[in-house]
């Protein structure tokens, strides 16, 4: 699913960065070139970096269900098992 995110992400980032020129070589074929980096590095590199943010942020938010979880038992059983009292 990562690999998905990571393409869909990378394209998107090609369409948006690189619209304006891609419509302006249309209009006019003796349009100067765009550099590789600026052309596919730049939104290569937002794809990547923003996949990586939004997994960063899945798995956050997976380790704070889990610890949660872990907490909750913990009080459980220190409230209403071991205090039978």
């Amino acid at each position: 699913m990562i690999y998905l995110s990571l393409a869909f992400n990378c394209l998107l980032f090609f369409l948006l960065v690189n619209m304006g020129y891609i419509n302006n070589r249309r209009k006019d074929p003796d349009y100067p070139e765009k550099p590789f980096s600026k052309l596919v590095l730049f939104p290569l590199a937002l794809g990547i970096v923003f996949t990586v943010i939004l997994d960063v942020m899945k798995g956050l938010m997976f380790f704070q269900i889990i610890i949660f979880f872990i907490v909750a038992v913990l009080l459980y059983l220190i409230f209403y098992v071991f205090n039978r009292n």
